[in-house]
C-alpha cells in the first residue's frame, strides 16, 4: 500500500500492557494515525492500561484480569531478582515469554475477531505479539519507545541499562525484537544516532508523541507570572523517585520561577515533604501546556519526556533512576540539552547546581531550540504509518 484511506483499509491489532509505561504512547499515537488514514485499529489491552488509552477513542479489546501481564512481570520483578543476587543470562526464564503462553488462547479469541492484517506491539507485548502472529500468518511491528539497542549499538549494554536492565534487553528483549517482521525506533536519531550498520528491518522514525487533549490549558498556567519549571516523574513509578522531586523542589524554592510538580496515581504525594510557597503539586496535566511556558524540565530521564522537552525547546536537569533512563541521559547531555545529575548524588544543592550551569550557560536553550525547530518541521507519525502500511 502506498497510502491509507477507506478504499485500502487494513484491520490492525495494536497490542499494549499494563507493565508498560513510556512504552505505550508511541504506539497509541501510531494507532491513531493509521486509524486516520482510513484502516480498522483497535487496541487489546489487560489491566488498568484501559484508562490510560480511553482517551485515544480506538476500540478496545480486554484480556481477562486473571492474566494480567503484572502477575507474571511485576515493576519490582528486576529489583526482587537483585535482592536474591540473581543475574539474568542466556537461559534464564523470560517471564514475558511465560505470560504470553498464558494468555495466548484468550488474546488469540479476541484478535481473531477483528481479522488483523498486521499486529503493532510494545516493548513488553513482544512475545504475545511475535506468538499470535505466527499462529495468523500476519505480520507484526514493534515500536521500540525509546534508544536503539542491541550487540551493535553504539554504547556498551551496562552503560545504558543499570544493573539487571542490561541482562533483560540482552537477552529477554533483544530476540524478540529481531523476530518482529519490522523494528520502529521512536526516537530522533540526532538524538540517538543509528548504529554504522543499521538491520534493515528497522527504521528510526522519529518521536511518535500523542497529541495534547483538545482543551483550554488550567488556568493556573496561563496566569501572568514567573516562568515555570516543570518536574515530573515516571508513569509507572520507581521506589526511591520522589527524591528528583524533592531536590527539585528545594533546589527552586527561593528562585524567581514557578515549579509544577506533576505526579502518577501510583506516587505518594506525602513523600514530597514541604512544598514551597512557589510551587504547586498535580496529578495529571497535560505537559506541551506545560512545556510551552517552561524555562526548564527536571526528571527522571525518561525517553517519552526528553522528546517532548526537545520538541519544546527546553533545556533540562535529568536524574536517570533507572530502566533506560541512564542511556536517556546519557544522549540528551551528548547533545547539548541537559545537564545530568547521577542518582546516587541526587540532593538539592547538587540539583540546583546543575540549574545553575543550564540556565546561565545560554548553549542548553540553543541546542534545544535547534532541536525544536528540527523535529517541528519533521513528521514522524507519516514516516511511521507509511512504514506500517509497506507490511500489510
Amino acid at each position: 500500500m502506498e497510502d491509507g484511506g477507506a478504499e485500502n483499509c487494513q484491520s490492525v491489532v495494536a497490542l499494549v500492557s499494563e507493565r508498560g509505561g513510556g512504552d505505550v504512547p508511541p504506539v497509541v499515537a501510531l494507532a491513531v494515525g493509521l486509524r486516520d488514514r482510513g484502516h480498522d485499529v483497535r487496541l487489546l489491552c489487560d489491566g488498568a492500561v484501559l484508562d490510560a488509552v480511553r482517551a485515544s477513542g480506538l476500540p478496545t479489546l480486554q484480556l481477562p484480569r486473571s492474566i494480567e501481564q503484572s502477575g507474571f512481570f511485576h515493576p519490582l520483578h528486576l529489583p526482587r531478582m537483585a535482592t536474591r543476587a540473581e543475574v539474568i543470562a542466556a537461559d534464564t526464564p523470560n517471564p514475558l515469554v511465560e505470560w504470553a503462553q498464558a494468555c495466548l488462547p484468550a488474546a488469540l479469541a479476541e484478535i481473531r475477531s477483528s481479522k488483523p492484517n498486521l499486529l503493532l506491539s510494545t516493548l513488553f507485548c513482544m512475545a504475545l505479539a511475535d506468538r499470535a502472529a505466527t499462529a495468523l500468518h500476519i505480520p507484526w511491528v514493534f515500536v521500540n519507545p525509546s534508544f536503539y539497542f542491541g550487540n551493535d549499538a553504539r554504547r556498551p549494554w551496562e552503560a545504558d541499562f543499570p544493573g539487571l536492565g542490561a541482562g533483560m534487553f540482552r537477552h529477554w528483549m533483544l530476540p524478540l525484537a529481531n523476530s518482529a517482521t519490522a523494528v520502529l525506533h521512536a526516537t530522533d536519531p540526532v538524538f540517538d544516532l543509528p548504529p554504522v550498520s543499521l538491520p534493515r528491518h528497522h527504521h528510526h522514525v522519529g518521536p511518535l508523541l500523542p497529541e495534547p487533549p483538545r482543551s483550554e490549558a488550567p488556568a493556573f498556567l496561563a496566569a501572568p507570572g514567573a516562568p515555570w519549571v516543570l518536574v515530573t516523574l515516571s508513569t509507572v513509578p520507581q521506589a526511591g523517585e520522589l527524591a528528583v522531586a524533592r531536590a527539585a523542589l528545594e533546589a527552586l524554592a527561593d528562585r524567581p520561577v514557578r515549579v509544577l510538580v506533576t505526579l502518577a496515581p501510583g506516587h505518594d504525594r506525602s513523600g514530597l515533604g514541604a512544598v514551597p510557597a512557589n510551587a504547586r503539586v498535580e496529578g495529571y496535566v497535560p505537559h506541551d501546556y506545560v512545556l510551552d511556558r517552561a524555562c526548564l524540565m527536571i526528571g527522571h530521564a525518561g525517553h517519552g519526556m526528553v522528546m517532548r522537552g526537545l520538541r519544546h525547546g527546553v533545556p533540562m536537569v535529568l536524574v536517570p533512576w533507572g530502566r533506560d533512563q541512564p542511556g536517556v541521559a546519557a544522549r540528551a547531555a551528548a547533545m547539548g540539552v541537559a545537564e545530568v545529575v547521577p542518582r546516587d548524588a541526587c540532593s538539592g544543592e547538587r540539583v540546583g547546581q546543575a540549574v545553575d550551569r543550564v540556565m546561565r550557560d545560554g548553549s542548553f536553550a540553543e541546542a534545544a531550540l535547534r532541536a525544536s525547530a528540527r523535529l517541528q518541521a519533521d513528521d514522524p507519525l507519516a514516516r511511521a504509518c507509511n512504514l506500517v502500511e509497506r507490511e500489510i
